[in-house]
This record gives structure tokens, sequence and C-alpha cells, in this order.
């Protein structure tokens, strides 16, 4: 195996080591997931696997495979276990993940394919970042934690990986802007309330 095989493999075994405490955590009632949020990320998630597949950025599949499976559990465990789904914000979040996959199904190409899945995957965001910043102890630390350091390892890989162009380096960037943005509220939010 080469080096950014090595560290793609790792960074989504951090993803999954991410996920077992949050699934943990929503299962004890501590973590409260936001459906909307959940619901998104596991469809853009699962369409994103695909793209990153086409795209041949072999070493990096594993962080997509990781969300995906990921994702789609805790949404399943969102819906009796999770708030949110019908709120303002949940509503446009929805409605602008439907406007990006229409677009991408209108174009029928491959960047717009995966911009537009960033766009679904970003406004997954909104109502989680919403729901941190209200209520920070209601997502895991532990997890996103995790999910922060893989999506960081993960954007390594690329760096150091042979597949080039802005449609491989496009959703590490993303990941770690979104996952970042969450991990530095769930760390400070708390601070700045005292």
């Amino acid at each position: 195996m080469t080096l950014p095989q090595i560290l793609g493999a790792i960074s989504g075994a951090l993803l999954i080591v991410g996920y077992i405490p949050y699934i943990y955590e929503v299962a004890t009632k501590k973590t409260v997931p936001n459906r909307a949020s959940w619901f998104i990320w596991s469809l853009s998630t699962i369409v994103l696997l695909f793209g990153v597949k086409e795209t041949g950025t072999h070493e990096a599949i594993w962080v997509p495979v990781a969300d995906a499976v990921g994702c789609t559990l805790i949404f399943l465990l969102s819906i009796p276990l999770g708030v949110g789904g019908w709120s303002k914000t949940d509503r446009i979040s929805l409605f602008v993940s439907l406007a990006s996959l229409f677009l991408w199904w209108y174009t029928g190409s491959a960047f717009v394919a995966l911009v537009a899945n960033l766009v679904v995957y970003v406004s997954g965001y909104v109502p989680t970042i919403r729901k941190a910043w209200i209520m920070p102890g209601k997502e895991s630390k532990v997890a996103w934690s995790f999910f922060f350091a893989g999506v960081l390892l993960n954007l390594a890989t690329v760096a150091i990986g042979t597949d080039t162009g802005l449609s491989v380096w496009l959703y590490p960037i993303v990941l770690v802007a979104t996952v970042g943005t969450l991990y530095a509220i769930l760390w400070k939010k708390p601070a700045l309330a005292e």
C-alpha cells in the first residue's frame, strides 16, 4: 500500500470511530441529532460516494464510504430520537438540497453534479450548526473531534495523492470547512456562554 492509501484508510477509520460515540450518545439521549441535517447528509454522501468513485480518487474513498454508512445510520436513529425537520431553517436547507439535485439532473454535468451535491451537503450543516450554537451540549464533542481529525487527514491524503484537479480537491476542502466550523462551535461556544 502507498502512503496516500494508508492515510485514506486511516481517515475513513477515524470517521467510523467517531460514529461509535455519536450513536451511543444518541441512543442514551445525550446527543440529539437534527433530522433535516442527517437526512440531507445521508442522501448527499451516498451520491458523493459515487461521484468520488467516478473521479478516480481511490486513496480518499474511505471517507465518503464511512460518511454514507454513518450518516444513514444516524438519520435512521434521528427519526425516533432526533429534533427538527420542519423549522424555517430546516425547510430552507431541504429546499436548497432539492434545488441542487434538480440542477444536477437538468445539466447532466459531472462537475455540476459534484458542486450541486456539495451545496446539498453544506445545506445540511445549517440546521445542525444552528442547533449546536443554541444547544452546544446536545452534540457530541468526542464524535466531532474524530470527524474533524478524519477530514483533516483526508485533505492530507488528497494533497500527497496522485489525483489532481478541482473536482478532487473540492470535496475534502468543503469537509474541512464544514466539519471544522461545527467542531469550533462545539469547543468554543460553551466558553463564550460562561
